[in-house]
């Protein structure tokens, strides 16, 4: 993973993705986001203090550490996947709310990780001066894609919808190539994950889910929509972060593991949510 060949295409998988959620982001969304304040201080609170907070206490729990304790707390300080909205559309939740937490949630996640990444048992950690700039580096190239594709949005949303439609294209296949990539040679080892990793795994998803009842969400579909964008978590951000540390191919493959856990519980997730969007409209009548 510290090959240029491996890091490169999980730069720009990161720098595809926030292009793709500036270009979904609109002023006019952001504005009404700020209008519910009590929804956003709950999606923000939930994604960057308490699922973090929780994956520290998982680890605690199942006294897990190195590599393993690290992979899952960057896994769980990364919030803002880019398939949370996807996933908010087909749970019939709030989906402008949906994008609009998902762009925040993306930016804050930069700041997130490096900070919850020094509560893990990992001596591998990349810490120091060097870390520091790399952190900051990170940030600024990922707000400028960011920036540029909200501008774009406002001043012509049908190039923008055109650009949003490459970039998650390339987004969609770095991330399938980088995770085969690492999956090619990291597979055998998937066996070496005890199974108090793939508990902490299965827990901390479905705790993510809990974020349907967070307090400050004042619909059912906001409620939807707060639980698929929590539970998806940003794993090329994950992905970079552990691409630096000491053992980074035993990291980048906890988060991969991390992330087959997440999508199983989400789309078993969406069945339910589902009938439960069927069912209010049946009230409603």
């Amino acid at each position: 993973m510290d090959s240029p060949l491996i890091t490169l295409p999980l730069v720009v998988l990161l720098l595809a993705t926030m292009l793709t959620v500036g270009t979904s982001l609109t002023p006019p969304g952001l504005a009404a986001l700020l209008r519910r304040p009590f929804a956003l201080t709950a999606a923000v609170l939930v994604n960057v203090v308490a699922v973090p907070a929780i994956a520290v206490l998982l680890v605690r729990l199942l006294s897990l550490d190195g590599a393993i304790a690290y992979g899952v707390i960057l896994a769980a300080a990364a919030p803002g996947g880019g398939t949370g909205a996807l996933l908010t559309y087909h749970a019939r939740g709030d989906l402008a709310l949906g994008v609009s937490l998902q762009g925040t949630l993306a930016v804050l996640g930069l700041l997130a990780v490096p900070a919850w990444s020094l509560a893990a048992p990992y001596a591998g950690a990349p810490v120091g001066g060097g870390a520091g700039l790399q952190v900051v580096a990170m940030l600024l190239a990922q707000l400028i894609p960011l920036a540029a594709g909200m501008w774009l949005r406002a001043r012509a949303p049908g190039t923008a919808e055109r650009v949003q439609k490459v970039s998650r294209r390339v987004a969609d296949v770095l991330l399938v190539t980088s995770t085969l990539s690492i999956l090619a040679t990291t597979a055998d080892r998937l066996t070496g994950i005890p199974a108090s990793g793939w508990a902490a795994f299965a827990l901390l998803t479905l705790l993510s889910l809990a974020a349907y009842a967070a307090p400050g969400l004042d619909s059912p579909e906001a409620r939807r929509a707060a639980a698929m964008t929590t539970i998806i978590r940003n794993l090329s951000l994950a992905l970079l972060v552990a691409g630096l540390s000491a053992d980074a191919a035993l990291v980048s493959l906890i988060v991969l593991a991390y992330g087959l856990v997440m999508y199983a519980v989400a789309g078993l997730a969406l069945a339910p949510l589902r009938r439960t969007a069927r069912l209010g409209k049946d009230f409603a009548r």
